[in-house]
């Protein structure tokens, strides 16, 4: 009769499985802290990522307000040369109605020099008008800029957060994931910055 593995040699099997099994931990460690390190250090790009786009995002809003800031005020400056305009318009259809009326002969070098004073309100208004819609634009374009560095952000704080994840459960698909996010960060930076 067959009998079975004598006790010694049970042993010795565990004892080759359990130094197997160290080995496999020891090989599978430093492939570990690897990849733990390499996850630590991404999220720490990406927080850099971050902090530079949030910084630029800032700047784009403040820039954006300033011109619109500027702008408004070319529009108010417009307005008041509008109003000066029409203040010399009215006082020269009020002396032509005067000179219509017979004392034509002194009035006339005032209604040229009022001519003059409407002419130069109107093309100064021309001016002021391109002023403000230059301001204008550019206030837009700063926005724009603001609003793809802030996507930037939300981009390089959804990664760090995967990473984050990834560290915890020690999933390398997140790590892809945070990777991913981290790149359209970049993206959307890159897009404010030639915007």
């Amino acid at each position: 009769m067959e009998q079975g593995p004598e006790p010694n040699e049970l042993m010795e099997h565990l004892e080759q499985s359990h130094h197997a099994y160290e080995h496999l931990q020891e090989m599978h460690e430093p492939a570990s802290k690897r990849f733990v390190m390499r996850t630590a250090i991404t999220a720490s790009v990406l927080a850099v990522g971050a902090a530079i786009a949030s910084l630029f995002a800032g700047h784009a809003a403040n820039e954006a307000i300033l011109k619109q800031t500027q702008a408004a005020d070319q529009w108010a400056y417009y307005q008041a040369q509008s109003t000066k305009s029409h203040v010399f318009e009215g006082n020269k259809a009020l002396l032509s109605a005067l000179a219509a009326a017979g004392i034509k002969s002194e009035l006339q070098d005032s209604l040229k020099s009022f001519d003059g004073k409407i002419a130069a309100y109107n093309s100064e208004k021309a001016k002021i008008k391109d002023k403000a819609e230059d301001l204008e634009r550019e206030s837009a374009l700063a926005a724009v800029k603001d609003r793809k560095f802030a996507a930037a952000v939300v981009w390089f704080q959804i990664g760090i957060v995967l990473a984050s994840i990834t560290l915890l459960a020690e999933n390398r698909k997140l790590y892809w994931l945070s990777l991913g996010s981290g790149f359209l960060g970049v993206v959307f930076a890159l897009v404010g910055f030639f915007k």
